[in-house]
């Protein structure tokens, strides 16, 4: 089983991925590393890291599909979470109906002042690459995925595929997501 977690920045696709690795011990790739490996290790490829989202998984894409039918193809379970558009994870449920299931997470309802704040109180850990900028400079970014999220909300929507809002409660959110995509990681072959 490939299980797809896409959506926008700051929803949780990392944490969702970890709980849904312990409980299904399907090692997880983010494509965040992939995204940030070929930036660095591969500059030719012409990644850049500061384009939008819909951009970057673009660009990824066709790599992103190879790496997942063979996944998929020589039956090795995973967790794919990130850069990832619904169109894309339609395309390969598609194809794959029985292997593939793909959630979405977003904020589309949420006031870009509120998710700063969230941003501000539940980040900062090690690792937060965020830390480190100035309160407009996350705004920004926030409300760049507010629109986002409401991209990814009428295309899952138009596509059929579940897309779990954050804006109210992150929990709840989380909860849907991983039931959803439990239940699928649990039906038979």
């Amino acid at each position: 089983m490939l299980l797809i977690i896409g959506g926008a920045a700051r929803t949780g696709k990392g944490i969702l991925s970890r709980r849904l690795l312990l409980e299904t011990h399907q090692p997880y790739l983010s494509l965040d590393v992939l995204k940030m490996g070929l930036v660095n290790g591969v500059p030719s490829f012409g990644l850049d890291p500061e384009a939008s989202a819909v951009a970057i998984a673009e660009q990824l894409w066709p790599l992103v599909r190879a790496m997942a039918v063979n996944m998929v193809e020589t039956d090795v379970h995973y967790i794919i979470e990130g850069e990832i558009l619904p169109e894309h994870a339609d395309e390969l449920a598609k194809r794959f109906p029985t292997e593939v299931r793909a959630c979405f997470l977003g904020y589309a309802e949420i006031a870009p002042r509120r998710k700063l704040a969230e941003i501000r109180k539940f980040g900062g850990h090690p690792n937060d690459w965020l830390t480190d900028y100035p309160d407009e400079d996350v705004l920004e970014l926030v409300e760049q995925n507010v629109e986002f999220s409401r991209y990814l909300q009428k295309e899952c929507r138009r596509l059929g595929i579940p897309y779990c809002d954050t804006s109210e409660s992150f929990d709840s959110a989380h909860n849907r997501a991983f039931t959803y995509l439990m239940q699928s990681s649990l039906q038979p072959d």
